[in-house]
This record gives structure tokens, sequence and C-alpha cells, in this order.
């Protein structure tokens, strides 16, 4: 019976320990490595799904911010004007986050929102003599964290961002199209 008592006293000292580790906190550092599939608010630019980097940092238990980029993704475009060619899109995201659940020991789910900005580089656009200006825009996100070791999560997260581009011709603008990607993705994070 005092083997019992001995083990199961164990067993929750490690229990609650472990369960310390894994709590969000101030101070922790991030990073995330994830894939998304963007819905464009448009139909004149094609559909793409895309790879992503994000880090952050919390600097009190529920609060951080985050600060994700995507790779540079082509984009077949067909505009209404009958100008057709193609693109690349590359955005950039800085967020503050608030994880309700930070601080919590034993919390193995941590939801998280977010809102900041976006940033969204257009670059290597073909077409004869087309040129499509960057844009600047809010950024919110929604997501979750499960926590399968101290440092390691899985994440699944939806994002959207107000994008606009405007799409010029010998600096005449010739359309305005409203982007706007909402983006579901999922991802690894690991936590310092």
């Amino acid at each position: 019976m005092r083997m019992i008592s001995a083990l199961a006293a164990s067993t929750l000292a490690l229990t609650l320990v472990a369960g310390q580790a894994m709590a969000y906190q101030a101070g922790d550092v991030y990073v995330r490595g994830e894939f998304g599939k963007s819905d464009l608010d448009t139909d004149a630019l094609s559909r793409e799904n895309a790879f992503g980097l994000a880090g952050g940092y919390l600097f009190y238990n529920k609060l951080g911010v985050e600060l994700g980029i995507g790779e540079d993704v082509e984009h077949d475009y067909a505009l209404g004007t009958g100008d057709a060619g193609s693109l690349d899109r590359m955005p950039a995201n800085l967020l503050l986050q608030f994880y309700p659940l930070g601080g919590v020991a034993d919390a193995r789910v941590q939801p998280f929102v977010g809102l900041g900005m976006n940033y969204t580089r257009f670059s290597s656009v073909s077409g004869a003599g087309m040129d499509v200006d960057d844009s600047y825009g809010i950024a919110g996100q929604a997501g979750m964290d499960l926590v399968i070791t101290d440092n390691l999560s899985a994440t699944g997260f939806a994002r959207y961002a107000d994008v606009d581009a405007e799409f010029e011709k010998s600096g005449t603008t010739v359309d305005d199209v409203r982007v706007d990607p909402l983006t579901v993705g999922a991802g690894v994070t690991y936590r310092f």
C-alpha cells in the first residue's frame, strides 16, 4: 500500500511539473513552419497554396507579438480589361496575439487570436508594361495550438488580410482588384 501511495504521489508531482513546463508564459519565443490554402475575394487571380514561416515572443502570459512571412507565390491574372499575365505575391503580417489560456499550467490546447497589419509585395509582373503597387492593410487571425510536448505544438489557423492589387500600365490605373485572402492552414510550432 505504501508503494502505491508513493507511486501515486510521484506521478502527481511529475504531472504538475510537466504541466507547468507546458504553460505559455512571458518570455516564451516560438517559431512556426506552416502550410496554407488561400481563398481570394476575386476571380482575377488564380488560387495557389503556399508555405510560410512565423516567429513570436510573449511579453506577458496572455499577450505577445508575431511576425509571419509567406513564400513568394506565382499567380496567373486575367483582368476585365483583357490584360493577362502572371505576378508574384508575398505577404508579411505583424500581429498582436492574445492567448486566453496563457499562464494556465495544464492547458494542452492554447487558442489564440491576433490583430495587426499586413504588407503584401507584388513583383515579377508579366504583361505589356503592367505594374502592381504593393498593398498595406489590416490583418487578423484565429487559431489553436495543440501542445504535444513541452516545446512542440501542432497548430491550426485561419487568417484574413485586407489586400488590394492596383494594376497600372504606363503610370495609369487599369484595374483595382480586391484580393482579401482568407487563408486556412496548419503547421508545427516549436517553443523555446
